[in-house]
């Protein structure tokens, strides 16, 4: 993935003019575009935490722990936790 920011020292970036238009209404443009598409991801991962959690919930009352969709919604949600814990390490939450 082509980086549409540079460090500018070690707490600010920037980003070229040319990736982001401002007017009266806000700003657009390929970097906008970019951090709306992240932000998108990690709602998704929110909520589809919150999904599984209530799936596991349903077959742990059932009684189905050993089973096959069980598992698979536990390590679904395992690796969606990492990806969670990743971008809270680069304080993306």
């Amino acid at each position: 993935m082509a980086r549409l920011t540079r460090l500018l020292n070690d707490e600010f970036y920037i980003v070229d003019d040319d990736k982001v238009n401002c007017d009266d209404h806000g700003c657009s443009g390929e970097a906008i575009s970019r951090l709306a598409r992240f932000e998108d991801v990690y709602d998704d991962l929110v909520a589809g935490q919150n999904k599984i959690s209530e799936e596991m919930e349903k077959l742990r009352n059932e009684g189905k722990t050993k089973t096959v969709k069980f598992r698979e919604l536990m390590a679904k949600k395992m690796i969606n936790s990492n990806i969670l814990i990743l971008f809270k390490t680069y304080g993306l939450q």
